[in-house]
């Protein structure tokens, strides 16, 4: 597969990153505040175990994940397709998106949104068979992660409540992204 391009950034499977890029993810995913904006708790298994699950999953096809990579090919975050729909072995049509921007020094300066960009100029049209919608979802005050996702092309579809906050459901299909090229 060649890596999927959008703007600065670079996505390099999770399956191609070395051991220097999975220590670094892993820090991300270890990080309190990180894991706050995803609504998660920090991971605690150790390394090893983090990678060996992620790279299980790939396998299987539960999962597209990729590191997201800056102008110097320097791993600045993730970003990943996750909750195929239908599940393996059938062929997913559907998929929900998952990003994370771990330099927080790179945080607001269009990263991400060039990353989203390249995930789904892969998932609509690179990918064997190419999906029809993806999905997210997102703290309602999370306003910079909305901008960024409107900005790709995605639309708000609903929000929901939960005991302590209110989501924010948006979604793009594959007719939206072409019409945006």
């Amino acid at each position: 597969m060649s890596a999927p391009q959008w703007g600065r950034v670079t996505l390099k499977p999770l399956v191609q990153l070395d051991s220097t890029e999975w220590r670094r993810l892993y820090s991300y995913f270890r990080d309190r505040e990180l894991a706050d904006w995803n609504g998660a708790q920090p991971i605690r298994i150790p390394e090893f175990l983090f990678r060996r699950v992620m790279i299980d999953e790939e396998r299987g096809g539960d999962r597209h994940g990729f590191g997201i990579f800056d102008e110097q090919q320097q791993l600045i975050g993730s970003i990943e397709l996750y909750d195929l729909y239908p599940p393996p072995p059938a062929q997913a049509r559907f998929a929900t998106l998952g990003v994370m921007i771990g330099e927080r020094a790179l945080w607001g300066q269009g990263y991400g949104r060039d990353a989203v960009r390249a995930l789904l100029n892969w998932a609509f049209g690179t990918r064997n068979p190419p999906l029809s919608r993806i999905r997210l979802t997102t703290f309602s005050h999370n306003k910079r992660a909305q901008r960024s996702f409107l900005a790709s092309g995605f639309r708000e579809v609903g929000r929901s409540n939960a005991p302590d906050r209110t989501d924010v459901h948006m979604e793009i299909t594959a007719e939206d992204w072409a019409a945006l090229e």
